[in-house]
């Protein structure tokens, strides 16, 4: 707390104001409970608590001593603890699929009435013909008419959202895309993070109102960003996925009709530059391993719109040390 960081400038590259700066967010007060007895452990590290008289399990990322009594940390990461059952997960791995994750992946291959995704993980992800909705959202059973023209609903380099349905017991992730708000994404950017930054959320899918003004009923600049669990942050123009059903019309999923006058739909230069800059707030975010959310995708974003700092430059050093000045002030204030 008394380490004197006074930075103000947000155009400073000085390494050394950022190595201040990350050193004080070290040492900076966590106000969570849960992460404050997080115990981070690296390879080689004797893992705290474990008492060989009361038992133990081995977990993924560990292995017990020479003597057998003491458990020894394979991997960098977190210790978790369930029973007995003691793991390390890692800080930066491959996503784990789970049953009801929402996830985003680009599509690598059709083949036998199925989609193989891209999504991060260690395999590749399936997206059955029978787990999407057709055209016109027509419930019947699927033919060999249907599996001509899967190219017609998601073709090769598409990112897709979906949901996990289930996993395999090889680990692949069986997924679904039977809800109005997963299908193809379009006019926007893809960015890719590590998985353990996107925490598991009630809602995955949200839409930043960024005018001003009368332009806040218009929503014309407003940008939607759809957290997967996967690590895929997808940044683009707000589309159905996250329409209010309240007040605009959300079609019915992949509608040919729709689909040509979304791709014609041309997007405004000040909204193309949001994205980017909401893109490059996420990956700002990312640099510094904080956690991605809507507040912190907005605290970077407007911090660099107030500093006038342009698109290009958000991933200077001197924009990162201003990112780590304003984490340490919030979490010093937030401080009981």
């Amino acid at each position: 707390r008394d380490m004197g960081v006074t930075f103000t400038d947000a155009r400073d590259r000085s390494h050394a104001a950022y190595a201040r700066a990350k050193t004080a967010l070290e040492h900076a007060p966590v106000p969570d409970g849960a992460l404050r007895a997080s115990v981070f452990v690296a390879p080689g590290d004797v893992i705290p608590g474990v008492d060989a008289d009361d038992g133990f399990l081995r977990g993924h990322g560990t292995r017990t001593s020479m003597c057998g009594t003491k458990l020894i940390a394979t991997t960098a990461g977190v210790v978790e603890r369930v029973n007995k059952l003691v793991s390390v997960r890692g800080l930066k791995s491959r996503y784990a699929p789970e049953t009801g994750d929402v996830v985003l992946g680009r599509v690598r291959a059709i083949s036998g009435k199925r989609w193989k995704l891209d999504v991060n993980a260690r395999q590749e992800a399936v997206l059955q013909l029978s787990a999407v909705h057709l055209p016109g959202n027509v419930q019947r059973r699927r033919n060999d008419v249907d599996e001509l023209n899967m190219r017609g609903l998601y073709a090769e380099d598409d990112v897709v959202s979906a949901e996990v349905q289930s996993v395999y017991s090889d680990g692949a992730a069986a997924l679904h895309t039977r809800s109005l708000k997963y299908g193809a994404l379009k006019r926007g950017q893809l960015v890719r993070v590590t998985p353990t930054l996107v925490k598991r959320l009630p809602q995955h899918f949200h839409r930043l109102q960024l005018d001003t003004g009368e332009e806040i009923e218009k929503g014309v600049n407003d940008v939607e960003i759809l957290l997967g669990c996967n690590g895929f942050v997808w940044v683009g123009a707000p589309s159905s996925a996250t329409a209010p059903r309240e007040t605009e019309i959300r079609r019915e999923p992949n509608d040919v009709i729709d689909d040509l006058n979304a791709a014609n739909e041309s997007v405004y230069e000040r909204q193309r530059e949001n994205i980017a800059r909401i893109a490059n707030s996420i990956r700002v975010l990312a640099e510094l391993f904080l956690p991605i959310s809507p507040p912190a995708i907005l605290d970077v974003f407007n911090a660099s719109a107030e500093s006038g700092m342009a698109v290009k430059d958000m991933l200077s050093q001197g924009f990162l040390t201003r990112v780590l000045e304003r984490e340490v002030e919030r979490r010093v204030a937030s401080d009981p």
